[in-house]
C-alpha cells in the first residue's frame, strides 16, 4: 500500500465521519416543513427522467412550495415523458406546471436543455447518467436534486466528488434521494442508540428482500441500448445491481448510524432464479460481509425473488440489547424499552423536498452529495467483491479505473455486455471476472 493510497484512505474516513455528523444535524427540520415552504421568489424546476419516481419527485419539489413552478421535462423515451407529464398533472395545482410542447425534449441530450430552463433540476435517471448530469447542472449554476445511487463503479464516483467541490465552492444546494436521512423516526433512533442506552454496537444485519422487477419484453425494430434500458434493472451497468438500486436505503442507514464507511467488503452472490436473455445479467441473490474500521461487521442480505419471504430494514445488535427499523430499541431480553410510533409525522420524502426548496428559497448551504456518494461507494465496493469472489479493501476500490459504462450514449452505441447465438447475456463469475 502505498503513501498516497493511505492518506486518500485517511481522508475518506475523516471527511466521511463529518459528513455523517451534517446529515444528522440536517435532519433536525424546521417544524413548520412538511407543509409549503415560505418564499417569494419563484423557482423554476426541471425534471431529468420521467419514470414513476421521476414524477413522484417532481410533485413533491412542487409540493414543498408553491414558488416552485416545473418548466421543462427531459426523458429518453417519449411515452415515458408523457405518462409522467399527465401524472404530475393530476397531483398538484395546474398553475405550478407550465411545461409547454417546445420544453419536452426527448434524447439523450434531453438534460442540457432541460438545465438551460430552470433555476433546480431533479435527476432520476438510472444512476449510470448521474455523474454526468451532476456535473453539467453544477457547471450551469443549478441546484440539484439527485436521486440514489449516485454512480455505478468507482471512476463515476469519483466524477460526483469533484462535482461536489465545485458545488461548495458555488454555493449550491444539493440534496441526495436517500430520505432515511429525513425521516424524524429514524433520527431519534440513531440518536437514542449513539447515547449507548444499550450499549456499544457489535455488529449490523441488514436485509433487502423483495420480488423481481418488471420484464418489458423485446419489441420488434429497438436498438440493443433500448431494449437494455427499458429493463435497466435487469443490467448491471444500468443499475449497478441491488446492492446500488435498492440495498443502499438500509446501507446508507447503517453508515449514517456508524458515523463512518465500510474499509472491507466480501461477498458472494449469483442467479438462482434469473434466467434466460429476459433478464440480463444481475444477480438475484447476494450477501456481503462489510468491516467497519472499528472492526464492526454489517452483513448485508438481499434478494429480487417472487414468492419468497420478504423484509426491508435491519438489526443493531449492541452489547445489551438491540434495535430494528420498526424502529424500536429492546432490551437483552427481547423486551421493548422505546419506540417511535408517531403517524402525524411528515413524510421523509417529501421533507428532503421542503429541505430542498427551503434551501433554495432562504439561501441556506446544504449539500448531501459526500455521504451520498460514500454510501454509493460501499454498493459498489460490495457489488465488486461479490462479482470477483475476492475480499477487497477500501483502498484496492478507490484505485479502480474500470468503467462499466458503454463507451458512448446512443441509440447503437456498442454495448458492455451483448447477448450470445442463444440471446443470453455473460454473467459475472466470481474467481474470473475482472472487476478492478
Amino acid at each position: 500500500m502505498t503513501n498516497q493510497i493511505k492518506s486518500d484512505r485517511r481522508t475518506f474516513i475523516k471527511k466521511g465521519t463529518a459528513a455523517i455528523a451534517a446529515g444528522t444535524v440536517l435532519t433536525s427540520l424546521p417544524a413548520e416543513l412538511g407543509a409549503y415552504v415560505k418564499g417569494t421568489d419563484q423557482v423554476k424546476i426541471g425534471l431529468i427522467g420521467c419514470g414513476n419516481r421521476g414524477a413522484g419527485a417532481a410533485v413533491q419539489a412542487l409540493q414543498a412550495s408553491k414558488s416552485a413552478k416545473l418548466v421543462a421535462m427531459g426523458d429518453t423515451f417519449r411515452d415515458r415523458l408523457d405518462k409522467s407529464y399527465g401524472a404530475i398533472l393530476d397531483n398538484v395545482e395546474a398553475s405550478q406546471v407550465d411545461v409547454p410542447e417546445s420544453n419536452k425534449f426527448v434524447g439523450f441530450d434531453a438534460y442540457k436543455r432541460v438545465i438551460e430552463l430552470s433555476d433546480a433540476v431533479l435527476l432520476v435517471t438510472p444512476p449510470p447518467f448521474r455523474p454526468i448530469h451532476f456535473e453539467a447542472a453544477v457547471q450551469a449554476d443549478k441546484h440539484v436534486f439527485m436521486e440514489k445511487p449516485l454512480a455505478v463503479d468507482v471512476p463515476g464516483y469519483h466524477q460526483i466528488m469533484e462535482t461536489s467541490k465545485l458545488a461548495d465552492q458555488k454555493k449550491l444546494t444539493v440534496v441526495v434521494g436517500l430520505q432515511n436521512r429525513y425521516d424524524t423516526s429514524f433520527r431519534l433512533l440513531m440518536e437514542k442508540i449513539r447515547e449507548g442506552v444499550i450499549g456499544d454496537i457489535a455488529s449490523i444485519s441488514v436485509y433487502y428482500c423483495v420480488g423481481a422487477p418488471v420484464i418489458h419484453g423485446r419489441k420488434p425494430g429497438q436498438t440493443e441500448m433500448e431494449y437494455q434500458m427499458r429493463n435497466w434493472r435487469y443490467f448491471t451497468w444500468l443499475w449497478g445491481g441491488q446492492l446500488a438500486g435498492q440495498s443502499i436505503h438500509p446501507i446508507d442507514a447503517m453508515n449514517w448510524l456508524m458515523q463512518d464507511y465500510p474499509s472491507a467488503a466480501k461477498g458472494l452472490g449469483g442467479r438462482q432464479v434469473f434466467s434466460g436473455p429476459d433478464q440480463g445479467n444481475t444477480f438475484d441473490h447476494h450477501f456481503v460481509e462489510f468491516e467497519y474500521p472499528n472492526g464492526v461487521k454489517m452483513n448485508v442480505q438481499s434478494i429480487n425473488v417472487d414468492n419468497c419471504w420478504r423484509r426491508v430494514g435491519w438489526d443493531v445488535k449492541c452489547t445489551s440489547g438491540s434495535a430494528d427499523e420498526k424502529p424500536r430499541i429492546y432490551d437483552a431480553g427481547k423486551k421493548v424499552i422505546w419506540r417511535h410510533d408517531d403517524r402525524n409525522a411528515p413524510n421523509p420524502y417529501q421533507v428532503e423536498h421542503d429541505v430542498f426548496l427551503d434551501s433554495i428559497l432562504n439561501n441556506k448551504s446544504l449539500n448531501d452529495t459526500e455521504w451520498g456518494a460514500k454510501s454509493t461507494l460501499t454498493t459498489i465496493m460490495g457489488r465488486m467483491a461479490m462479482h470477483s469472489g475476492q475480499a477487497l479493501e477500501l483502498d484496492q476500490v478507490l484505485k479502480s479505473t474500470r468503467s462499466i459504462l458503454p463507451s458512448k450514449f446512443s441509440w447503437d452505441a456498442e454495448m458492455p455486455d451483448m447477448p450470445d447465438e442463444t440471446g443470453n447475456y455473460p454473467v459475472p463469475m466470481p474467481g474470473i471476472t475482472n472487476v478492478m
